[in-house]
């Protein structure tokens, strides 16, 4: 699984690739096949398919009840919200939302805001949770029915077409703005200013529902510093670990038989951010430390299949047979769009 594939845009990952090789992945790409796309697209919704997640009729992927397995050890069966800290930036009519990427909160001060927002609203039965500065949890009194946009996909944008929709959205407007409202006073946000930061003058509330039916998956390891599929396979009871270095280390470090999901997601911020000088270092090191490497082992039949998936929902299937395929000629990142 790789996020970020394809570069922050279309013209731009053109213009920065012209004159850049990439020959190993430009070639599993030309020589792979096409059993078809993930649908939806979106890093969420792909890793919740390939761990067979049936979400039935649900509008939301109820992505905080599955991480916060991670985060807080524990399972809960109630109805949970991500209400991750954001920073809206004013653009004329526009809201522009940053994570923390830009903000880069302490945990004291995930603390300390969490804490200032649980004054008001404990009394009423909500549960605030800040386990991790950037990744908070919100249980309300009672679930809503809502549907959300993921925060990664919201980043550097307007915030007014994403906010939450459904038959209790407008509630959920209101509460953001009550929040808002008590963000601008929080201690916290003064001292950051103070210092020169960017205040976390909002929440993004995303990832609602309950946790998901886990069915026994095939994958033999999971190998990961991302937060949903590291949780899912905790859920699951998959084995996991961190990502090795590059493929050499991968194919030392796997020694369980079976299928296994690596998932490079570090250009996923360069990409929402625009930051086309940093995907290109990540695909510099990809093509060397992965594509390379990994396309030499197909040749040379260690490995028997290759299946690269992304987060716009492309697949792409790669064999020791096809790996051979001389006549197919490389192309550009832009064909596989």
């Amino acid at each position: 699984m790789i996020a970020g594939l394809f570069g922050p845009a279309p013209a731009t990952s053109a213009a920065l690739t012209e004159g850049v090789r990439l020959p190993a992945l430009e070639t599993m790409l030309a020589r792979s096949d096409h059993p078809g796309d993930i649908s939806p697209s979106g890093l969420e919704a792909v890793l919740f398919a390939l761990f067979g997640v049936d979400m039935g009729t649900d509008e939301d992927l109820p992505v905080a009840a599955v991480t916060r397995v991670l985060d807080l050890g524990v399972i809960d069966k109630g109805w949970w919200l991500r209400a991750d800290p954001v920073h809206l930036r004013p653009e004329h009519d526009r809201l522009i939302l940053f994570d923390n990427k830009l903000l880069q909160i302490a945990q004291a001060e995930a603390d300390g805001l969490a804490a200032e927002i649980m004054e008001v609203y404990a009394a009423d039965g909500w549960l605030l949770k800040a386990p991790r500065p950037s990744r908070w949890y919100l249980k309300p009194p009672r679930a809503s029915r809502i549907g959300t946009t993921p925060l990664p996909d919201v980043i550097g944008k307007d915030i007014h077409p994403y906010l939450p929709h459904g038959k209790d959205g407008k509630t959920w407007h209101t509460i953001l703005n009550e929040i808002q409202i008590m963000l601008h006073t929080a201690g916290v946000n003064t001292e950051r200013e103070r210092r020169g930061k960017p205040p976390v003058n909002s929440l993004w509330f995303w990832g609602s529902g309950r946790l998901p039916r886990i069915r026994p998956v095939s994958w033999a390891q999971v190998w990961s510093q991302e937060p949903v599929s590291l949780a899912l396979a905790r859920l699951s009871e998959t084995t996991s670990a961190g990502v090795p270095a590059g493929f050499p280390e991968w194919a030392r470090q796997a020694a369980r038989p079976g299928a296994h999901l690596v998932v490079l997601e570090e250009s996923r911020g360069a990409v929402a951010y625009g930051e086309a000088g940093e995907w290109l270092e990540f695909m510099r090191k990809l093509e060397r430390d992965w594509m390379a490497p990994m396309l030499e082992a197909l040749k040379g039949g260690q490995l028997e299949r290759v299946t690269i998936h992304t987060d716009t929902g492309r697949r792409l299937t790669i064999t020791p047979v096809g790996a051979r395929r001389w006549w197919r000629r490389s192309r550009s990142l832009e064909t596989f769009r």
